[in-house]
C-alpha cells in the first residue's frame, strides 16, 4: 500500500471517527430542564380572592410581556380548593412560574415601558406595596418537572383542577423510575381516553431537608374531580386497565411512595403561549 493511499484512509477513518463521535454527543445531550416556583400567599385578614385578583391580574400581565418574549414558560395563579394539610389557614394560593432556567427573567425594559409609559418605577413599586397588604408571600419552592405527558392541546383555561400528591419515599434512597414510568403510562392512556388533560411528576429541588415532608411532587390535570374518582374508566365497556392490575398498581405505589399532603387547586389567572 502507497503511503498516500495509507494517508488517505487514515484521514478518512479520523473523519468518520469523529462524525459518529459527534452524532453520539447530540443524541447524548440532555434534555432541557424546567423549573417550576410555586409562590404561597396568605390573604391579610378579612380580605378574600376578589380583593387580590386586580393585583394578580397585574402581574399576569407583567408576566405574559415575558412569556411573549420567550424568557418564561408560563405563570398562573392557583387557588387552593382542598388540602390535607393540617394548618387549613397556612397559605391561600400559589402562584406558580415555569422556566427552563433556574433564574427567573422578566419583561424587557422596553415590554414594560409599553405596559407602564415612563413611570414603570413608581407602578411597581405600587404593584409590590398592594401585593404586600393583599395576600403577601409566606414561603417559596423551587421545583425540577423531571416529567409529564400533556394532551395535544393542553391549556389551562381548559383545565378546571389541579390535584397535587406531595409525596416521598418510604425508604430513602429506593429507586422509583420504574414505578413514575408505570404511571406516566397509565396517564398516557387516560389522555388518549380523555380521562385526563395533564400529568407530570417534580423533584423537589430549593428548600429541600428531611423536615419538610415531601421529596417530589405528582400533579394531574382534570377537568373534574370525577376524572380522579374513576382513572381507568372502570365502569366502561373497555377499561384502560383491570381492576387487579389497577389494585397492584396501586399497591406498588403506596409500598414506594407515602402521600405526606394532598391539595386540589382550580386556575384562576394564567398566561398563554404566544402559538396558542
Amino acid at each position: 500500500m502507497s503511503p498516500l493511499t495509507f494517508l488517505s484512509r487514515l484521514t478518512l477513518f479520523i473523519s468518520i471517527f469523529f462524525t459518529t463521535l459527534t452524532n453520539v454527543h447530540a443524541q447524548a445531550k440532555a434534555p432541557q430542564k424546567t423549573y417550576m416556583y410555586l409562590i404561597y400567599h396568605k390573604l391579610s385578614p378579612g380580605l378574600t380572592i376578589q380583593d387580590a385578583l386586580p393585583v394578580e391580574r397585574e402581574w399576569r400581565k407583567i408576566n405574559q410581556a415575558a412569556v411573549d418574549e420567550g424568557k418564561l414558560e408560563g405563570w398562573y395563579m392557583t387557588v387552593k380548593q382542598f388540602t390535607s394539610n393540617p394548618n387549613q389557614t397556612e397559605y391561600d394560593y400559589v402562584t406558580r412560574i415555569v422556566t427552563h432556567e433556574m433564574a427567573i427573567k422578566g419583561a424587557s425594559p422596553e415590554a414594560m415601558a409599553r405596559i407602564y409609559g415612563d413611570s414603570v418605577q413608581a407602578k411597581m413599586a405600587d404593584l409590590q406595596r398592594r401585593d404586600r397588604a393583599t395576600a403577601p408571600v409566606v414561603k417559596i419552592e423551587i421545583w425540577e418537572i423531571t416529567d409529564g405527558t400533556f394532551a395535544p392541546k393542553f391549556a389551562p383555561d381548559g383545565t378546571q383542577f389541579m390535584v397535587v400528591d406531595r409525596i416521598r419515599r418510604r425508604n430513602p434512597g429506593a429507586d422509583y423510575d420504574n414505578l413514575v414510568g408505570q404511571l406516566k403510562k397509565l396517564s398516557e392512556e387516560r389522555i388518549k381516553r380523555g380521562n385526563l388533560l395533564g400529568w407530570d411528576f417534580s423533584t423537589l429541588v430549593i428548600p429541600n431537608g428531611s423536615e419538610k415532608g415531601y421529596e417530589f411532587s405528582i400533579a394531574h390535570y382534570v377537568t373534574s374531580l370525577g376524572a380522579i374518582g374513576n382513572p381507568i374508566l372502570a365502569d366502561t365497556p373497555t377499561p384502560i386497565l383491570s381492576a387487579q392490575a389497577y389494585k397492584q398498581l396501586r399497591s406498588q405505589t403506596a409500598q414506594v411512595f407515602d402521600i405526606t399532603r394532598q391539595e386540589v387547586y382550580r386556575f384562576m389567572e394564567f398566561t398563554t403561549k404566544p402559538s396558542n
